[in-house]
């Protein structure tokens, strides 16, 4: 019975390269809860993603390397050929993360290991859309 229980768990992860842990051994997730967590990772992944590649765009642009509206569409089509919406750019969580891993991008626009994203922390708010994604405070 274990064996099922991480083999679905693994299937239901298979869209995000981990699986879900399940709940507890006596009191399984239901499928219907399961596929609605997967959907939640999914979808802060894909927006955490696109938050990054935004801020990569962006400091291009700052840099003078390439002009906004190159920048936009380039990154508008890079999105796309992933299967993810240029409507995800406009998410709030998307624009309020963005200028702050923007910081964290040494001059060449790449990750600068010296800042780290440990210090990274998510906006703080009430709102309920930020809730809906899974993500808690500080994190």
């Amino acid at each position: 019975m274990r064996l099922l229980r991480t083999f679905a768990a693994l299937l239901v992860g298979l869209p995000m390269g981990t699986p879900i842990p399940v709940a507890a051994e006596e009191a399984p997730l239901a499928p219907e809860v399961q596929r609605r967590v997967a959907v939640v990772v999914l979808a802060r992944r894909i927006r955490g993603y696109a938050a990054m590649a935004k801020a990569s765009s962006d400091c291009q642009v700052e840099k003078g390397r390439l002009p906004r509206r190159q920048a936009r569409q380039a990154l508008a089509i890079s999105l796309e050929e992933l299967g993810i919406s240029r409507r995800v750019l406009t998410n709030p969580l998307v624009v309020a993360v963005s200028p702050r891993l923007q910081r964290l991008l040494d001059d060449s626009c790449a990750l600068d290991p010296t800042k780290g994203l440990k210090r990274f922390s998510w906006p703080k708010t009430n709102s309920e859309p930020f809730l809906e994604l899974g993500l808690r405070r500080g994190q």
